[in-house]
Order: C-alpha cells, then sequence, then structure tokens
C-alpha cells in the first residue's frame, strides 16, 4: 500500500511540475513579447492573446499601451492550460504586426518575438 501511495504522490508531483514550467514559461515570454512591442497607439500591444488547443485568428479592438490589461487578460488562459491541450498559443493580428516584427519601427528594430525567442534558455532556466 505503502508502495503505490508514492508512486501516486511521485506521478501527482511529475505532472504538476509538467504543467508549471510551460505556464510560467509561456507567462515569461508572453511578458517580454507585449512589453517589446512598439506603441503608437497601443492597437498592436492590445492585440497579443492567449490561447490554447488553436490559435486566435481575429483581431480585436483593444488599444493598451501599457500592457498591463493584455498580460492580465492572459494570465488565467496560460494558468488553465493542461499538459494534454499540447500548446499555448500567442497571437496577434493586427495587419501591421509583420512589418513590426521585421523592425519597421524605431522602438523594436529587432523584432519583438525573435529577440523573446533568442532568450528561450534564459527564460527557461529562471522559471526552472
Amino acid at each position: 500500500m505503502s508502495f503505490a501511495l508514492d508512486i501516486r504522490r511521485w506521478a501527482s508531483q511529475t505532472k504538476d511540475r509538467m504543467q508549471i514550467i510551460p505556464r510560467k514559461t509561456a507567462l515569461e515570454i508572453l511578458r517580454r513579447v507585449v512589453m517589446r512591442t512598439p506603441v503608437d497607439q497601443g492597437r498592436a500591444r492590445g492585440n497579443w492573446q492567449a490561447s490554447t488547443g488553436s490559435p486566435i485568428e481575429t483581431e480585436i479592438e483593444r488599444a493598451d499601451p501599457d500592457g498591463g490589461a493584455t498580460i492580465e487578460e492572459a494570465i488565467p488562459v496560460i494558468e488553465g492550460w493542461e499538459v494534454e491541450n499540447v500548446a499555448i498559443y500567442l497571437s496577434n493580428n493586427v495587419p501591421y504586426i509583420v512589418p513590426l516584427e521585421d523592425g519597421h519601427s524605431d522602438q523594436a528594430p529587432h523584432g519583438m518575438v525573435k529577440i523573446t525567442l533568442a532568450e528561450f534558455d534564459e527564460i527557461l532556466e529562471a522559471v526552472t
């Protein structure tokens, strides 16, 4: 009985850790990408959306110059992610997001996503 209980406890802790690390990683990636997004009126920054299951393919009418509302809205989505969902998606569907990522703005001459992905190992090390 004790061995079986130990195995169940280990399995539960392993699943918890398998969910916590990707959630923390996704939250940090989201935070960095949102805060690196150039701001004119805040529409590009406000259009970052988190989802699970499939990426969001629609633009929303939100301006969020400081990024706080965008990050806050994504937190429950990311925290609700389960390992069975496979992926956490971060989408932005404003028509000019690709030019911004390609350095069109002096505020982000090297993009937002590219820079954050280059920091992936650093992010992962920080959350584990």
